[in-house]
C-alpha cells in the first residue's frame, strides 16, 4: 500500500515498506512513588565549612551606679578566612536576685565581627547584678557554613567557649 496524503481514521495492519524521517521518541522511565509522603526533606551539609568561635572578648564598662557588658566575637572557618553575614544569637540571664533575662542578636560585619551589648545593669541597691551568663541560642552561618561548638576558641580551662562541656560564659562587674 502507498501512503496516503492526509492521516486515516484508523491504521493499517501491515507496517510501511520504509523506515520514517524521524525516529520516535521512546519513553523515558521514571522512579515509582513511595506509599507515603517524606515527612521532611533531606538536607545534606556533609559538604558545610565549619565555622567557630576563633576570639570571644568579654567587658564590662562601669558608669556611676550602672554598668554594661558586652562580649565580642570574631567567626572563622576552619580554613582561618573571617566570616561575614553569620547571625548570632546569645541568651543572657543576670545570676543574681533580680531574675532578668533574654536575648541579643548581632550579624558579622566583613571582618567577621559582631559585638553583642547587653543591657545596663545597676551596680547597687536591690536590683543589683553583678554576674551574667550568657550562652548560645543559636549561630547561622547560612548556605555553605555549619557552626561547630567544639572548634571554639578555650576557656582558661581549655573548654571550648560554648560548647557541650562549657555551655555558658560568665561576665562579672569588674
Amino acid at each position: 500500500e502507498s501512503p496516503t496524503e492526509s492521516p486515516t481514521e484508523s491504521p493499517t495492519e501491515s507496517p510501511t515498506a520504509s523506515p520514517t524521517e524521524s525516529p520516535t521518541a521512546s519513553p523515558t522511565e521514571s522512579p515509582s512513588p513511595t506509599a507515603s509522603p517524606t515527612e521532611s526533606p533531606t538536607v545534606d551539609n556533609s559538604s558545610d565549612i565549619p565555622v567557630r568561635i576563633a576570639t570571644l572578648k568579654t567587658k564590662s564598662i562601669q558608669k556611676r551606679n550602672k554598668w554594661f557588658p558586652k562580649l565580642q566575637l570574631i567567626l572563622k572557618d576552619t580554613n582561618k578566612a573571617k566570616i561575614s553575614g553569620v547571625t548570632i544569637t546569645l541568651a543572657w540571664m543576670d545570676m543574681d536576685e533580680v531574675a532578668r533575662n533574654g536575648t541579643v542578636t548581632k550579624t558579622t560585619n566583613n571582618k567577621g565581627q559582631a559585638v553583642l551589648k547587653l543591657p545596663k545593669f545597676k551596680t547597687s541597691g536591690s536590683k543589683a547584678v553583678n554576674n551574667v551568663e550568657v550562652s548560645v541560642v543559636e549561630i547561622d552561618g547560612g548556605n555553605g557554613y555549619e557552626y561547630d561548638a567544639e572548634l571554639n576558641e578555650k576557656d582558661s580551662d581549655q573548654c571550648p567557649v560554648f560548647s557541650n562541656n562549657c555551655p555558658v560564659k560568665v561576665i562579672s562587674l569588674d
